[in-house]
């Protein structure tokens, strides 16, 4: 029940967390010291689940996770809050019927039954960015069953090695952004874009695969699903709070922190935030 809900929320995530980045600076796994620190952490880009045939942790990651005595994700996933909290933001607070006149009823069906194989009442009381994720969640190329998800890895190792866990974000807030940044009428237009959906998840497992960061950074940004003030929601400003809060995390504890890849990259990014306040973050090959 865990993984299939976790499942629910990171799809979200995944796919909305330009210059062109040198070769040399590719890499999903960054070292971050500098500033004062007197032992290195270590921050790498996820993209949350892969099915289990490309899924892989390289030794390098292995080496950087174990050298650490913490572990911080986007959210705790060790807190059982956040796991209540994921199982009901599925549900809606009011039906979908009621948000749309008889008109866009007729019309919301059409585009559920065609994409989704799904009526206008079977999904009634699903929240809108539970309807969004239900739609990205039939692109994947694989069974549920044999999808592999990084936070969940990490959280088992974190375990094992009695690593101490924590979350940049709540789940609470992180939907906030996503609500904020999607319309009942925008997610059904985004449900009518299930095929791209199926190219640009193969196209980020791809990229995560090469370690090309500003590959899968631009596809996260895609215009046909992210505009300028999604992006501003869903990446920028979460970026910057999640910046805000690394500082102090890292000065006591060497951390291994594992976010969404679409996270790293770009002018706005956690990785140039970070080298703003003087840290020195170097790629590890």
């Amino acid at each position: 029940m865990k993984k299939a809900t976790f499942l629910i929320a990171t799809l979200l995530t995944a796919l909305f967390s330009t210059a062109q980045q040198p070769a040399e600076n590719n890499s999903m796994l960054w070292k971050i010291e500098g500033n004062g620190l007197t032992q290195p952490s270590y921050l790498f880009g996820t993209i949350h689940y892969m099915c289990a045939d490309d899924f892989q942790i390289k030794e390098k990651v292995s080496n950087a996770f174990n050298s650490t005595s913490n572990l911080v994700m986007e959210i705790n996933m060790a807190d059982p809050n956040e796991i209540n909290a994921m199982q009901k933001m599925m549900q809606g607070e009011t039906t979908l019927s009621s948000q749309m006149t008889e008109k866009e009823r007729i019309e919301a069906n059409s585009i559920l039954t065609s994409q989704l194989g799904l009526t206008l009442e079977q999904v009634d009381h699903v929240s809108p960015i539970g309807l969004l994720s239900t739609s990205m969640a039939a692109v994947i190329p694989c069974k549920p069953t044999e999808l592999k998800f990084y936070e969940f890895e990490f959280l088992a190792k974190a375990k094992a090695q009695k690593k101490s866990v924590e979350g940049l974000e709540t789940l609470e807030s992180q939907m906030k952004a996503m609500n904020e940044s999607y319309s009942l009428s925008e997610v059904l237009k985004q449900i009518q874009l299930k095929k791209e959906y199926a190219t640009v998840f193969a196209d980020m497992t791809k990229y995560h695969k090469e370690e090309n960061l500003s590959g899968l950074y631009n596809a996260v940004r895609d215009r046909r699903f992210m505009d300028e003030r999604t992006e501003n929601l869903v990446l920028t400003q979460r970026n910057k709070a999640w910046a805000a809060k690394i500082p102090a995390i890292i000065k006591d504890k060497s951390t291994f922190f594992a976010v969404g890849a679409g996270h790293l990259y770009g002018n706005t990014g956690v990785i140039e935030l970070l080298k703003q306040q003087g840290y020195k973050l170097t790629p590890v090959k």
